[in-house]
């Protein structure tokens, strides 16, 4: 493999990271406008249309829906997909765009614990990393605000939920093809949204017009564009190099909550994030040690 070769992965990946870490930011502001459920639907309805032209123009495939096991495993996974996606969304309300992308990439230490039930090792280095991880969230609950614990609260159990549909997926991944798997969850994820709206929610189509950018990003760019380039990205990048880079979402989350928003991280949260964001690489330090060009980097595709 040359260099310009897996410089130019390298850079498809980073850019990936940098769509789904600016992502955090277009959640919280699009619930300036609407509830969570209300963007929940939107933004998987926006990306299943997206989704469904970039799997024509890659695979050409030639049926949509068809009752198999196959799509009924993966409309299991977008039950999980949905329940996930709206603790995230809920919890936004109440954290930071910050502190929910660190939060959120607690999902790789919870992979292996998950693991554990079904009879998985888990290494020496996936310890150390949850040990780091609880240490940077005891740091990051010294902040006196009830709010932010409600918050931080729902989008960990959105981290755990993200980390068993990454488990489940892992093992689909190679029966079917990721634009059907990602295809099929959306529209469920889409279909539940929709029947939960009325029950708890409001229809208010100005406020769903006023979300329109940030439904369009997260729809379009986060859920539709950023999946391909990960898919692109990943067919000649090591995984050593795969895991790093897309690590760096949450960074670009704190980074972009901060330009755009005007969020301010203390020290004591800073500290914990950085211990959360080290304890996520050296949880998986036995992959990024392998040098596999191609090798899968699990990641909860439209999740940000």
């Amino acid at each position: 493999m040359s260099i310009k070769t897996d410089l130019r992965a390298d850079f498809i990946l980073l850019i990936t990271a940098f769509i789904w870490g600016l992502a955090f930011v277009f959640q919280r502001t699009g619930m300036d406008h609407i509830g969570p459920i209300t963007f929940t639907l939107g933004r998987f309805l926006i990306g299943a249309l997206a989704i469904l032209p970039l799997w024509y123009l890659m695979e050409r495939p030639k049926r949509i829906f068809e009752f198999s096991a196959i799509n009924k495993k993966a409309a299991s996974l977008g039950l999980v997909l949905t329940a996930g996606m709206l603790c995230q969304q809920a919890g936004l309300i109440y954290t930071t765009a910050g502190r929910a992308g660190f939060l959120t990439g607690v999902y790789i230490i919870f992979v292996p614990l998950i693991g554990l039930f079904f009879g998985n090792k888990t290494q020496w280095p996936t310890w150390l990393g949850i040990l780091m991880a609880l240490v940077g969230l005891y740091f990051m609950a010294q902040v006196d605000n009830s709010e932010f614990f409600t918050g931080d609260i729902l989008i960990l159990v959105g981290s755990l939920l993200f980390a068993v549909h990454v488990i489940f997926t892992g093992r689909l991944a190679h029966q079917a093809s990721p634009f059907q798997l990602i295809f099929i969850q959306f529209t469920v994820a889409a279909v539940i949204s929709a029947l939960l709206v009325p029950i708890f929610e409001s229809w208010n189509w100005q406020g769903i017009k006023d979300a329109g950018v940030a439904l369009l990003y997260v729809g379009v760019l986060s859920s539709g564009v950023a999946f391909c380039l990960q898919v692109v990205g990943q067919r000649t990048a090591p995984a050593s190099h795969a895991a790093i880079i897309l690590s760096f979402e949450a960074v670009f989350a704190a980074i972009c909550g901060w330009w755009l928003l005007g969020e301010v991280l203390s020290d004591s949260e800073l500290l914990g994030c950085g211990l959360i964001f080290a304890g996520g690489i050296v949880s998986q330090l036995k992959v990024l040690l392998k040098q596999v060009p191609g090798e899968p980097i699990q990641h909860p595709h439209g999740v940000n």
